[in-house]
């Protein structure tokens, strides 16, 4: 069959079938073979964004439930196309597969929620993505736990979803359905998709953190490097308040420039006398309080423990109570008994009779 007769569930399927390939290969990602499966994965789903276009298989006033089951899987196509830019290497395009890649991810979280398919905890999550919203660190290790085991229960569900259904991976199924069938297939579909989701949620802070640093590269490597040594050596004095070495022996100039930087070493000290009190004082640490008031400290912070030395009240019986007092006369004569028969200093070694 001819490349351009390939229907797009055909040229969906291959292409996925290459990507889930990558996600499992042991080849370094910078070898050819390696970016030449990727390349050839872009092209494509690339191939079916453009025939999805042109089917026009989704509306934007459909909600999810109106779109048919085998056309789900064909929204996975923009976040294959996020990820396999990421997949790219080399240094000098990095910063466009990146732009690219967030397109991608974008263009396919605005299709999920078009069609309704973002939870309200994933919009939540984007939208303080997308606004960069400050959070506490105990807030952020909080919601990084539960993405983890998010993720780890997605994982084991789409498993189960490939046994049930008779798959071994992707998010397609060939032949016919029964109605029991395609439920079945509708709800791992969506469950693929929003694997997907968590996915591109986790790529695009990924993004955002390295988009910048390359921007930041790239400048200084258009300034040239000279000046990006001299620039990168005065914000390291300026962060770190060196003094320019040039400027150390020049002891006739002013101690600070105009910005307020030292020119030249300087110490200064209000402390002349205690300094010079200080000069026959031993080489040990003086204590610098008495034991009573240390005492004081410790009981004030609670290290003490106060009372308990009364000794608790042995409880006498009723003289009334005949129970109470044959088993107060029992227990004594049972204690003759053991003295009778255990006479003291009987365990000691020295005071052992017979």
């Amino acid at each position: 069959m001819a490349g351009n007769d390939e229907t797009l569930s055909q040229i969906f399927q291959k292409a996925e079938a290459l990507f889930l390939d990558l996600q499992k290969s042991s080849l370094p990602s910078n070898s050819d073979e390696f970016q030449s499966k990727v390349n050839t994965s872009i092209n494509g789903f690339e191939r079916s964004a453009t025939m999805v276009r042109q089917l026009s298989l989704f509306s934007d006033n459909e909600f999810m439930e109106d779109i048919s089951t085998k056309d789900l899987r064909f929204f996975l196509t923009e976040y294959y196309l996020g990820e396999l830019f990421l997949k790219r290497t080399g240094q000098d395009q990095r910063l466009a597969d990146l732009s690219t890649s967030k397109e991608h991810f974008d263009h396919f979280l605005l299709q999920c929620e078009t069609h309704d398919i973002l939870t309200p905890q994933d919009k939540k999550y984007h939208e303080q993505l997308t606004t960069n919203a400050p959070k506490d660190a105990a807030t952020r290790r909080g919601e990084k736990i539960a993405r983890f085991k998010r993720e780890k229960e997605m994982r084991q569900q789409i498993e189960e979803f490939h046994k049930i259904l008779g798959t071994t991976s992707g998010s397609g199924h060939e032949g016919e359905m029964s109605s029991e069938v395609e439920d079945q297939y509708r709800d791992f579909v969506l469950l693929h998709l929003q694997y997907a989701i968590f996915q591109t949620m986790e790529q695009l802070v990924g993004i955002q953190q390295e988009i910048p640093m390359l921007k930041e590269m790239a400048e200084r490597k258009n300034a040239g490097p000279s000046d990006a040594r001299v620039g990168s050596r005065n914000n390291d004095d300026a962060r770190d308040g060196r003094v320019d070495s040039s400027t150390i022996w020049n002891a006739a100039g002013p101690l600070m420039d105009p910005q307020g930087r030292p020119l030249r070493p300087f110490m200064i000290t209000n402390k002349r006398n205690e300094m010079m009190k200080g000069v026959f004082r031993p080489g040990h640490n003086l204590p610098t309080m008495t034991i009573e008031e240390y005492l004081d400290q410790e009981m004030e912070r609670g290290n003490f423990l106060s009372g308990g030395t009364e000794e608790p009240k042995k409880k006498e019986a009723d003289d009334n109570d005949e129970a109470a007092v044959d088993a107060e006369t029992l227990k004594a004569r049972e204690w003759d008994n053991f003295k009778d028969d255990n006479p003291k200093g009987w365990g000691n070694k020295g005071g052992r009779h017979g």
